[in-house]
């Protein structure tokens, strides 16, 4: 079985300033990061980025993505793009309406000016009321992905939001293979909707299994969950270990 770094979305500290969680990740064994734009933004003045990259610079963490970029209309997703190739990021995971195509192509011409990989981001009735607006199915990305066979362009499969929709990550990786181009890796339990891996439903042993046989991915295993910020250290130590132990 290929073994796969493993990394965090910086929502796991929503509620942290980017120095603090920078500074939680200092001693937990894990060097990548998926930067949220809560923690830093194209939006902020030049004087907060310029800080915040030397910061990340000057830490224990490289960020390998950046998003998830929520996008209404074309010409929202150059900043974003722009700002992920300053961060360095590898990819960029992305939110937008599945019949939009015209978000797409631009999407898709973005990736190859910038050389990064847009992963579409699944979602479920979680974080949205309309269904409609986001990719919550397998047959929503299947219909873009076909139409659009693109090497930039692929699936961030986030197991959380598919559990909740009832959907199998197992099913997702099978069908899409190596369109998969991240990994948002979140658990649902009986306790928490939005869990750290390892704590609920997720099979990891057969999802790293499947991930390996039938995807090409080159980009940190993303660990992400919505837990109280007292808890997002401890349970990230714990996903961490969980995921090593089912990689071996």
């Amino acid at each position: 079985m290929q073994e796969y770094d493993p990394g965090v979305q910086s929502v796991v500290y929503k509620g942290f300033s980017l120095a603090e969680l920078l500074a939680e990740l200092d001693d937990i064994d894990l060097d990548y990061l998926e930067l949220w734009d809560y923690h830093l933004s194209p939006e902020d003045d030049e004087a907060t980025v310029e800080g915040g990259v030397a910061a990340i610079q000057e830490s224990s963490v490289s960020v390998c993505g950046y998003g998830v970029i929520d996008l209404d209309d074309t010409g929202e997703a150059r900043q974003h793009f722009e700002f992920a190739d300053r961060l360095g990021a590898g990819y960029v995971t992305v939110n937008y309406p599945p019949d939009r195509d015209d978000v797409t192509e631009e999407l898709v011409a973005l990736g190859a000016e910038y050389d990064l990989d847009v992963g579409i981001h699944n979602y479920s009735s979680v974080h949205h009321d309309d269904l409609s607006q986001v990719f919550s199915t397998i047959d929503d990305v299947r219909g873009v992905l076909d139409r659009y066979d693109d090497p930039h362009l692929g699936l961030c499969v986030d197991t959380g939001h598919f559990l909740v929709e009832e959907v199998s990550p197992a099913a997702v990786l099978r069908e899409f293979g190596d369109r998969v181009n991240s990994v948002h890796l979140k658990d649902t339990s009986d306790a928490e909707i939005e869990d750290f891996p390892g704590a609920g439903e997720l099979d990891l042993d057969t999802f790293f299994g499947l991930l390996s046989e039938h995807t090409d991915l080159a980009a940190p295993v993303v660990i992400e969950y919505e837990l109280p910020g007292d808890r997002a250290s401890e349970a990230l130590r714990e996903a961490v270990a969980n995921v090593r132990t089912a990689m071996e």
